[in-house]
């Protein structure tokens, strides 16, 4: 896996298109709640509960994970970096709606971050370092890294329809049963959790709380010079090359409106808990997934800590 596949994981550089860095499902409906992949699927930057990993936590497992597979690369007689961990700003997740202001004040929506991992995609030390190896080598590095053409296929039904799969085997099968133990019952549990959006988005999206709400964020934005009906209607009004500093203030000036109108008009608020009320909804069916997958991460932030 190379560093930019690890830094795919971190859902800001899910914001700039890329392929082929997450297991995703079969076509579904677009959430309104998380546009940034399958990776997360919360209304906003914020947990629906107490007890719910931040996303610092949840790039901690990532790195640690990388960390557990140079180790065992290593072993196996090969080079392999993991690459230094992100910081709560890189491992910050943008979703439907921006809450955190001091975040936008500092990030915008993550565009400069984006464009460092897309950055490092084309200088990954791991990918270098296979492309100088001979054919046999490249054979026997991929057998080590992920089983090669001979792992076994991992696969589950995600909710809404569709199948995600994914091989594993060699380190980072290892890696896996380090931090979570069964890595198909991990994976079972994590594809099923953070594909529930897809079960009540469109509801979501209808219910008479959501749009009222959304409305009083739209008349905030409009008071603050933007007159966008929605999040994602004030994103895609932003240019799409942002790399000089007068498009980057831009960008800031207008994630920060949508942070501050995000609080003061109760659009985060309500969003949090609508969206608590329809996976709570989805309990009867998928409770147990939902409760694994709680569980699991959190044991394996756990052992991570003493692990790496």
């Amino acid at each position: 896996m190379s560093t930019f596949a690890r830094a795919c994981a971190v859902a800001l550089v899910l914001m700039v298109t890329s392929t082929g860095c997450v297991d995703r499902p079969a076509a579904g409906p677009r959430s309104p709640i998380a546009e940034s992949g399958d990776t997360d699927t919360r209304l906003t930057d914020t947990r629906l509960t107490d007890t719910e990993l931040t996303d610092t936590d949840r790039a901690s497992l990532r790195h640690a994970e990388q960390v557990l597979v140079a180790r065992c690369m290593r072993a196996e007689g090969f080079s392999y970096r993991a690459g230094p961990r992100p910081t709560p700003d890189e491992s910050f997740t943008v979703g439907y709606l921006l809450s955190d202001t001091a975040w936008a004040r500092r990030n915008g929506y993550g565009s400069r971050i984006a464009a460092r991992v897309l950055a490092a995609r084309r200088t990954d030390p791991n990918q270098l370092y296979v492309d100088g190896l001979s054919p046999e080598r490249r054979g026997a590095y991929r057998k080590a890294l992920d089983g090669g053409a001979g792992a076994r296929t991992l696969a589950v039904k995600v909710p809404g329809g569709g199948t995600i799969g994914r091989r594993l085997g060699g380190c980072e099968e290892t890696a896996q049963k380090q931090l979570y133990g069964d890595p198909a019952t991990w994976f079972r549990a994590s594809r099923t959790a953070t594909n529930l959006t897809r079960l009540y988005v469109s509801e979501l999206g209808r219910d008479p709380e959501f749009t009222a709400a959304q409305a009083a964020w739209a008349a905030c934005m409009r008071a603050a010079g933007h007159p966008y009906a929605t999040p994602a209607d004030a994103r895609n009004a932003l240019p799409a090359n942002r790399e000089d500093d007068r498009a980057f203030a831009a960008e800031v000036r207008l994630a920060t409106a949508e942070a501050e109108c995000a609080g003061s008009s109760g659009f985060a608020r309500a969003g949090r808990a609508l969206e608590r009320r329809y996976v709570d909804g989805l309990r009867g069916e998928y409770g147990d997934e939902l409760d694994t997958y709680a569980r699991l991460e959190r044991e394996a932030l756990t052992r991570a800590r003493s692990l790496t």
